[in-house]
């Protein structure tokens, strides 16, 4: 297929992968940066590269220039799009539960027994290793609507109170 393939298309697809290119150096390179200095710096590095490109390719004409900075730049911004919405989603959806053991015991608590944990197993984890315990969204809803339901956040299982906690990243 890259036989048939002009000398000019074959520039152009390697123009697209440098807008790919640098959304993945990008990425290496700034971390640790933060947004705006992260997003100015990525240009920097498209224009690096870019211009790199261009010398490779021995091609001076005003249309290819302009055609070449399209497919790039419409690249680099496709994927990044892309990460940027995935990135969303991941953030969306998560979602942790945690309890605290108290040392002592709170004015305001609700009994929590067995049968009921065994309902919610993401509490029923963090009750049990004392860490932060990931929760489907559907899940961490449920728990909240259940200990609201029953009036506190703050429970007793068995002969230990514990103060429930959700977090979203």
């Amino acid at each position: 297929m890259m036989d048939n393939l002009t000398d000019i298309q074959k520039k152009y697809i390697f123009f697209f992968f440098i807008g790919i290119f640098t959304f993945y150096l990008s990425g290496y390179v700034l971390r640790g940066f933060h947004p705006p200095q992260n997003i100015y710096l990525m240009l920097l590095i498209y224009g690096i590269l870019f211009g790199i490109g261009i010398l490779f390719s021995k091609e001076r004409s005003s249309v290819f220039v302009v055609n070449a900075f399209v497919i790039s730049f419409v690249a680099l911004l496709l994927i990044s799009a892309g990460f940027f919405a995935w990135s969303a989603y991941g953030h969306m959806n998560s979602k942790s539960i945690s309890a605290d053991l108290l040392d002592y015991t709170p004015e305001d608590f609700v009994t929590i027994t067995e049968e009921e944990l065994n309902d919610y197993p993401a509490l029923k984890e963090t009750i049990e290793t004392q860490r932060y315990v990931k929760a489907s969204p559907g899940e961490w809803r449920q728990t909240i609507e259940f200990l609201e339901e029953k009036g506190s956040y703050e429970i007793k299982v068995g002969n230990e109170y514990y103060r429930i906690s959700f977090a979203t990243a």
